[in-house]
């Protein structure tokens, strides 16, 4: 007979070992090398419920969750340009750079146009890469762009990322990712922002640093546009991840739901308590 005392020790390695996987199952920028404020790296930044007024609950496809997410982006006036919207409130998207040192010593850029992040994209979502005020990849849907046939192992490549718009006495690599995540049977919203202080452009390469910005369009071509402002963040993020289970490619919304960080996180009775959608 099993006694009560096997079974909580069971129970509580099958806790730790979840909690394990949580904690691992996200990523932050690997090449070139994001540092960090604390001990926090891989975690979303905040999880809120979806900020577009849509029917986000009828939706079961995956293609057709990005369709509907870029439909209502280009409404609220974000088309492909999720800093804009990530960046415009501070106290509901996160702060400024996430658990990111923006402050670190400088990288040097890859020389191959690539960018590495920790793990294999694993949710789908829109992603961007920003050096300073130039955008330079933007895809609706990363995971499909970028994901790996196991992101838990390798890394996802980003690419084509063209550094030569970085000022030969350094810049900020900005990257942001809207990640749609299965809770209690309805889709949420996670959020990344990571920043990397860049040395210059890549090797070998002539900056091309202007006065103007530039965006790019979901196959990484640059276009000109207005970068958004920078707000000062108005709260601090948990430095501890208590984010839901991964959930499989194109099982986004059958994931059970845990804590997430405070103070803008859905509780676990599936209501949230974010502002009024946009």
């Amino acid at each position: 007979m099993v006694s009560l005392k096997s079974l909580l020790s069971i129970t509580a390695l099958a806790v730790v070992g979840c909690l394990t996987s949580q904690v691992e199952a996200h990523g932050y920028m690997y090449l070139p090398l994001a540092e960090f404020e604390g001990t926090t790296t891989s975690a979303w930044v905040v999880q809120i419920e979806p900020q577009f007024d849509a029917d986000w609950a009828s939706i079961s496809d995956d293609t057709k969750l990005i369709e509907l997410y870029v439909e209502k982006a280009k409404e609220a006036g974000y088309a492909n340009n999720i800093r804009k919207l990530l960046d415009s409130d501070t106290s509901l998207y996160g702060a400024d750079c996430g658990f990111t040192n923006p402050k670190a010593d400088p990288k040097d850029p890859p020389t191959d146009g690539t960018a590495t992040f920790s793990r294999g994209i694993g949710h789908h979502g829109p992603c961007e890469i920003w050096l300073d005020d130039t955008m330079v990849l933007h895809d609706d849907d990363c995971e499909k762009a970028f994901g790996t046939s196991d992101y838990e192992t390798i890394k996802s490549v980003f690419t084509p990322v063209d550094y030569s718009s970085c000022s030969t006495s350094g810049c900020m690599l900005r990257f942001y990712w809207l990640a749609f995540q299965g809770v209690d049977g309805k889709y949420v919203w996670q959020i990344y922002k990571d920043c990397v202080p860049l040395s210059g452009p890549a090797e070998g390469q002539t900056s091309t640093a202007t006065t103007s910005s530039a965006s790019a369009s979901s196959n990484g071509t640059q276009t000109t546009t207005d970068a958004p402002a920078t707000e000062t963040p108005t709260t601090t993020a948990s430095a501890t991840e208590t984010a839901a289970t991964d959930a499989p490619e194109g099982t986004e919304a059958t994931v059970t739901a845990t804590a997430a960080p405070a103070p803008i996180t859905p509780s676990t009775t599936g209501k949230c308590n974010a502002r009024k959608r946009l």
